[in-house]
């Protein structure tokens, strides 16, 4: 009769879970495990709390399925679930497990390249994941994962060669349509781009990607086929991020048809949405700076000795964003000996692996930033100097002459408002930028950063080569040539052919960089002037002219 009922209840765990009923599985299962050894519940206990994203429950399971059942599928599942609790290497050790059972997983090839690269073994990332392509030449997201790692470190060649790979099997794949238009981009091929942004939305209607895409290159007039394509979607029945990626193309749509009320009510609806998932905290800003300038100033005597000589010297262009960084790097890049890097982010992620929260000695922290940004530098070019354009590393000023002396600093100067009004205009995918989702915070932040360069302004004083956006634009040969002679660089004709320089650009500003200077955009706000009043008031009570 107990064999009988066992049986019983067990088949109806089992029924459960094939119907996929799977808190009953879980309820039912473990009062029946504390009575039984099964195998099947067991299994289906641990696939249970994995379907309902349970990590940890599934975890607990797992760890006693693969003692009893060590084979590939077993570890590359149990591999799965640390990947998910971001326990990287010991997702790790099971994906290789799974892969010594069986040699031509490839599955599991892409999942250790995934968390090679979450590890920040980048080479044996991109390892992995060209072997999870050779045993399955249609894995599509190892092909998108390698993408992406390509991306990452900006190695376009290999980039655009990933992806033409997949359209060779599936000519029809939008995203790897939608990424080689914004590729091309990137490079400079504006018309390649658009052409591939209308194949995806000839293909698919609802490419949103695709409609951002073709509507940051493309000056909308009132008969736009596409606009009109983008304005007929149900944007109830999309995921948030494309509904942000809708609302800011409408946006940008209305700003084009001089519709300023409708513009401005896109953009609020997607600052809206960004504002509800932003883990944004304007006093966590405020009291990071206070830290950077207090860990300065007590160490603002000591020396430290580099023993090392710089193959390549960094020129870091710093500045809030939208301030005019690309151009300067533009203008420099066109220079023999100046190769443009873009923006990097090799310096805020040394430091925040190093944590300034625990940081005990100083010495220690500045040559470790000096020895592993200048080896990731050093992999990109043989030229004599990098620039570094990431405009928020001007929050490390200090420590970056601390650590390079060699270093040329540029920082460039805006009008506040201009400023605060293209970031609040820009839909930025850093959540780093999320201060820009409203005009408070936009404005706060402009002065969290302008007392912070007064700040080392005043420390580093000659060390930091100060460049007036306005003057630059409406006097750019003089300006030029100024800014190369006080970076102590020879200048080059070719430094005035900046827009022919055919460098990857991959900021919001890559078609302007592109074009001839346009002079007087720092006016560009007034137009919204009513509409920006509290970021004028807050301006205004912090002594901040505009």
């Amino acid at each position: 009769m107990n064999t009988e009922n066992t049986l019983n209840n067990k088949k109806i765990i089992l029924d459960n879970f094939n119907k996929g009923k799977y808190e009953k599985v879980i309820k039912l299962g473990k009062k029946f495990l504390k009575k039984n050894h099964d195998f099947q519940v067991l299994y289906a206990l641990g696939a249970s709390n994995l379907t309902l994203k349970d990590y940890l429950e599934a975890e607990k399971f797992f760890r006693n399925i693969i003692s009893l059942k060590p084979n590939a599928e077993n570890y590359y599942i149990y591999g799965n679930i640390h990947k998910q609790l971001k326990n990287y290497k010991q997702a790790s050790e099971y994906f290789l497990k799974a892969i010594n059972l069986k040699s031509d997983y490839s599955e599991a090839y892409n999942n250790l390249g995934n968390t090679k690269f979450k590890l920040g073994f980048i080479d044996e990332a991109v390892k992995n994941y060209q072997q999870a392509i050779k045993f399955n030449k249609k894995n599509i997201p190892a092909y998108f994962n390698l993408a992406h790692v390509y991306s990452e470190e900006k190695n376009f060649y290999d980039l655009k060669r990933v992806l033409q790979d997949v359209l060779k099997f599936d000519e029809n794949n939008t995203t790897a349509l939608n990424d080689l238009g914004y590729l091309n981009l990137i490079l400079g091929k504006v018309d390649e781009g658009r052409k591939l942004f209308e194949r995806v939305i000839n293909i698919d209607d609802k490419h949103i990607r695709a409609f951002k895409n073709y509507f940051l290159i493309t000056k909308v007039e009132k008969e736009n086929k596409f606009l009109k394509k983008l304005e007929q979607i149900d944007l109830s029945k999309v995921n948030d991020e494309d509904k942000i990626f809708a609302y800011t193309s409408l946006s940008k749509c209305n700003f084009d048809l001089n519709k300023s009320d409708l513009a401005l009510k896109y953009l609020e609806e997607s600052h809206k949405i960004k504002r509800i998932k932003s883990n944004f905290s304007f006093q966590a800003e405020k009291k990071l700076f206070e830290k950077i300038k207090n860990i300065f100033e007590e160490n603002s005597n000591k020396f430290t000795v580099h023993n090392n000589k710089l193959k390549i010297i960094p020129i870091f262009i710093v500045g809030m964003p939208r301030s005019g960084t690309t151009l300067l790097e533009q203008v420099l890049s066109s220079h023999s000996n100046i190769h443009g890097a873009g923006e990097l982010n090799y310096l805020p992620k040394i430091i925040d692996n190093l944590k300034l929260d625990k940081l005990q000695n100083f010495d220690n922290f500045i040559k470790t930033i000096r020895s592993e940004y200048h080896t990731k530098v050093s992999q990109l070019s043989d030229k004599k100097f990098v620039i570094d354009k990431l405009p928020m590393n001007f929050r490390w000023l200090g420590f970056i002459v601390k650590a390079f002396p060699e270093a040329k600093i540029i920082h460039i100067k805006r009008n506040p408002m201009a400023i605060c009004w293209s970031n609040y205009k820009i839909n930025f995918p850093d959540p780093g930028m999320d201060f820009s989702l409203s005009q408070k915070d936009t404005a706060k932040y402009y002065i969290l950063y302008d007392d912070l360069m007064k700040f080392w302004s005043d420390k580093l004083k000659e060390k930091i080569v100060n460049i007036n956006y306005e003057n630059f634009v409406n006097d750019f040969e003089n300006e030029a040539q100024n800014l190369v002679r006080k970076l102590c660089i020879k200048w080059e004709e070719n430094l005035k052919n900046y827009s022919k320089n055919s460098r990857p650009v991959q900021t919001a500003s890559l078609l302007q960089v592109r074009g001839k200077i346009k002079k007087n955009t720092s006016e560009d706000w007034k137009k919204y002037k009513n509409f920006l009043n509290i970021m004028q008031e807050i301006l205004k009570q912090h002594k901040i002219n505009f």
